[in-house]
């Protein structure tokens, strides 16, 4: 036998405690919700970590990457992995850091050669991975999903 008033008092107090939490949480705005199809994402700066600003040319053909805060890392390297129609495709590198606390790179959905470029077309599943080692000695990676 079923004990109706108890199932009535489980149901408010299911309903009661969801409320209650609802309440209490934040939205919080995902990172896709960013600009230019990009993941606009940097982490911010404390003093040890350097920022990282991913966007896609006007003419989406490349990926610019902002970096900054580069006087708190000791080395950065980065590689942009996408999927054409036919295979996989990628570029990559590391930054040069003499002294400078900012750089830029434009990282090309293609290949050049002689000054002539073929750009890649049909791109999906792109990401960017940047790898960096802070003067304190942490070791960060950070992911971005680019999408073109």
């Amino acid at each position: 036998m079923v004990c109706f008033k108890c199932m009535n008092k489980f149901f408010l107090l299911t309903i009661l405690s969801l409320f209650i939490f609802a309440q209490t949480t934040q939205a919080k705005v995902l990172p896709q919700a960013g600009k230019a199809g990009a993941k606009q994402s940097s982490i911010k700066s404390t003093g040890t970590t350097i920022g990282i600003s991913p966007k896609l040319r006007s003419d989406r053909r490349a990926l610019i990457v902002n970096f900054s805060n580069l006087q708190n890392a000791t080395s950065v390297s980065y590689n942009l992995v996408y999927k054409t129609a036919t295979q996989q495709e990628g570029a990559g590198g590391a930054l040069n850091l003499k002294g400078q606390s900012t750089d830029k790179v434009e990282l090309l959905f293609g290949t050049c050669s002689a000054n002539i470029c073929k750009y890649h077309t049909g791109i999906k599943d792109a990401k960017l991975e940047v790898s960096y080692t802070t003067k304190s000695g942490k070791k960060y990676i950070k992911k971005f999903k680019i999408k073109v």
